[in-house]
């Protein structure tokens, strides 16, 4: 197990392949005072330490609504394409990301709702 990797190394990795879309990135959570309109969470769900590591990552792509209880439907989609755009099938030298599932949450306390992605990664670990 000397190259084992956590879920934050995972996450990192994530967040390093979606540098080129132009929103914020949070891993785990955002911050309490940002402020945007638009940003994406990274998050994932523990780790195995087999020799093939295998975890779900969880691509959250968030959006300030409208109003109250309007979502921004058309920047949502926008948004959850520009991630699978990225993502969808992405195979490194040492990882595997295959696209899962998604679903839009509405998130009413925070006035915003999300495009959340499910994506299973494999790491070898060597």
């Amino acid at each position: 197990m000397a190259n084992f990797q956590s879920t934050d190394y995972v996450t990192a990795m994530v967040a390093t392949l979606l540098a080129p879309l132009p929103v914020k990135k949070f891993q785990k959570r955002k911050p309490t005072r940002a402020t945007d309109t638009e940003y994406i969470t990274i998050n994932a769900l523990p780790i195995n330490a087999d020799v093939m590591q295998k975890c779900i990552c969880n691509v959250n792509y968030h959006v300030k609504d409208l109003g109250l209880g309007t979502p921004d439907l058309t920047k949502i989609e926008a948004g959850t394409k520009a991630v699978l755009g990225i993502l969808k099938q992405v195979s490194l030298t040492s990882m595997l990301i295959d696209f899962e599932s998604q679903e839009t949450i509405p998130d009413e306390p925070q006035s915003e709702t999300f495009s959340n992605m499910r994506f299973s990664i494999k790491q070898i670990n060597k």
